[in-house]
C-alpha cells in the first residue's frame, strides 16, 4: 500500500470506525482498524464482531494498492499533532507502516489483514430489505430518550432499544422491568411491519457517531439478522438480539 491521502479525512475516518472497536486481548487482530485502498479510495473498517462500522474517503494518489490492520490509538496521536493537509502512507514487507510528512518520516509496526474478519464484504441494500428513514438529529433524540431505561447490561434480553414497526408507526421501547420508555413517530411509507432488538452498546455508538452530522438522512435496513444504518460513504452495521423482549 502506498498513497497520498488528506490528513484530516484519514482521520476523521479512523475517528469513525474505532467506535465498533473493542481491546481484544484472546484475538487482539479485533483491536485494529481494517484498512483497503482500492482503486481511488480507501475503505475502513472497525469490529468487535457484534458491531461492525464501515465508512470510505476518497485519495489524492495511488501508487500501489494494499490492506492493513492497525491499532487506531498511536496513529491519532501522530496525525491530530502534525499540520500537513496532506500525508504519504507507505506500507513496507507487509507489517511496517511508514507515514512521510513534508519535513519528517515516521513509522509504526501494523497487522497483516489476512487475519482480518470477513465482514459484510458484499452485502447488497436495496428497496426489498429497506426498513424507514430519518434525519440524523430526530434519531439522534429518539435514541437519547428511549436509551434511557435500557440500563441492564447484564440482561442481553431488555438491554436493548426495541423498534418495530406497526401500521404506519414506528415504536421505539426501552425498560429495565422497573420502569419502561415509549416513543411513537408517524411514518410516510407504507412498509412491511417488522421488530428488531438493536443492542444499547450499538446505540450509543450510533449517537456518537450521527450527533455531529449536518442532519443527513439515515436510511435503515434489515437484512438477516442484522440491521443497517446507512448515511453517506458511512455503514454501522449491528447483530441484533434475538431473545425475546417482554411484552408491553
Amino acid at each position: 500500500m502506498h498513497i497520498k491521502v488528506n490528513r484530516q479525512n484519514f482521520l476523521s475516518a479512523i475517528r469513525t470506525v474505532e467506535k465498533s472497536v473493542k481491546e481484544n486481548k484472546i484475538k487482539p487482530i479485533l483491536s485494529c482498524i481494517y484498512a483497503k485502498v482500492k482503486e481511488n479510495k480507501i475503505y475502513f473498517t472497525g469490529t468487535n464482531l457484534d458491531t461492525t462500522i464501515k465508512t470510505s474517503i476518497d485519495v489524492d494518489e495511488v501508487i500501489r494498492e494494499g490492506e492493513i490492520a492497525f491499532s487506531y490509538s498511536i496513529i491519532d496521536e501522530y496525525l491530530k499533532e502534525i499540520k500537513d493537509e496532506f500525508v504519504v502512507l507507505r506500507v513496507e514487507n507487509g507489517n511496517i507502516l511508514f507515514i512521510e510528512t513534508e519535513d519528517s518520516t515516521t513509522e509504526y509496526d501494523v497487522h497483516s489483514a489476512e487475519d482480518y474478519p470477513n465482514t459484510f464484504e458484499n452485502i447488497v441494500l436495496n428497496d426489498s430489505n429497506f426498513k424507514f428513514e430519518m434525519p440524523s438529529q430526530e434519531l439522534v433524540n429518539i435514541f437519547e430518550k428511549v436509551l434511557f431505561s435500557a440500563d441492564t447490561p447484564d440482561n442481553i434480553a431488555i438491554n436493548c432499544i426495541r423498534i418495530e414497526s406497526i401500521l404506519k408507526h414506528l415504536h421505539f421501547v426501552s425498560t429495565n422491568t422497573y420502569r419502561l420508555t415509549f416513543l411513537k413517530k408517524n411514518i410516510d411509507k407504507d412498509i412491511p411491519d417488522f421488530s428488531v432488538s438493536v443492542p444499547a452498546d450499538t446505540i450509543s455508538s450510533i449517537i456518537k457517531i450521527i450527533k455531529g452530522l449536518d442532519n443527513e438522512v439515515i436510511k435503515v435496513y434489515k437484512e438477516e439478522a442484522h440491521l443497517y444504518f446507512q448515511y453517506k460513504d458511512t455503514m454501522i452495521i449491528t447483530k441484533l438480539i434475538e431473545l425475546r423482549f417482554p411484552n408491553y
